[in-house]
């Protein structure tokens, strides 16, 4: 598995990028970037599925150089728009200043860590969104076997992607969109563990947003060794 290195990230003298298309991306969806079913991957498998899956090409998953002020502006657009983009009513005391103020980065990075996912490359903030939607959805925890399942699904998925004709900017925000959506609802899953009746509520609103940024059904969907495979 291809770790970028996480000391790579951009001078702050860079030029301003414009983060005014986060709300439209965001309602646009993660359609593209969803994983291939596993039946459908394993019956039309990219010619090049074999170097893709061992992370042999540098391309793979389609990294960028990562800049943590881009990121602070992705939060702050995106801080002001979790009314829109989710249905949950969230149980965080202020979830927008929770996204404002970095602190949801703290969450994702600790659990991009925790499943061996690189945060440079969109292949594993994407594998991590989806992940954490299935296992909410479903009420399940997946195992690091299909932690790694979902990582080499989404590579392969990613693989001739129109992003890999984007600049780093453009696929960093991608990337940080995803995730900032996984940290919210951890950090949601977080506040709400001791209460069965809002998890639930978190559980169908995780399932419900999916379906309109994915077109994914979280609930129909299982997971095999090969990753997500469609019921």
């Amino acid at each position: 598995m291809l770790l970028l290195a996480s000391g790579c990230s951009r001078s702050d003298d860079e030029e301003e990028v414009d983060v005014s298309i986060v709300p439209t991306l965001f309602a646009e969806g993660f359609d593209g970037a969803a994983p291939q079913p596993a039946a459908e991957a394993q019956a039309n498998p990219p010619a090049d599925t074999a170097q893709v899956a061992a992370s042999d090409d540098p391309r793979a998953g389609i990294p960028f150089d990562r800049s943590d002020r881009l990121t602070g502006r992705v939060e702050t657009a995106m801080a002001g728009q979790l009314a829109k983009d989710f249905t949950l009513r969230f149980a965080l005391a202020d979830a927008g200043e929770f996204v404002r103020s970095g602190k949801v980065r703290n969450v994702w990075q600790r659990e991009l860590a925790a499943r061996n996912y690189p945060a440079d490359n969109l292949a594993g903030p994407t594998a991590l969104m989806f992940g954490v939607a299935w296992e909410l959805a479903n009420g399940r925890k997946l195992t690091p076997a299909d932690h790694a399942a979902i990582l080499r699904q989404v590579t392969a998925k990613l693989r001739g992607d129109p992003l890999e004709r984007q600049n780093d900017e453009q696929r960093q925000i991608q990337a940080d969109l995803r995730l900032i959506t996984a940290g919210l609802w951890l950090e949601e899953a977080y506040v709400r563990g001791p209460y069965p009746d809002q998890m639930r509520e978190l559980s169908d609103a995780v399932h419900r947003d999916m379906q309109k940024m994915s077109t994914n059904d979280m609930r129909d969907t299982t997971m095999t060794p090969e990753g997500f495979s469609e019921d």
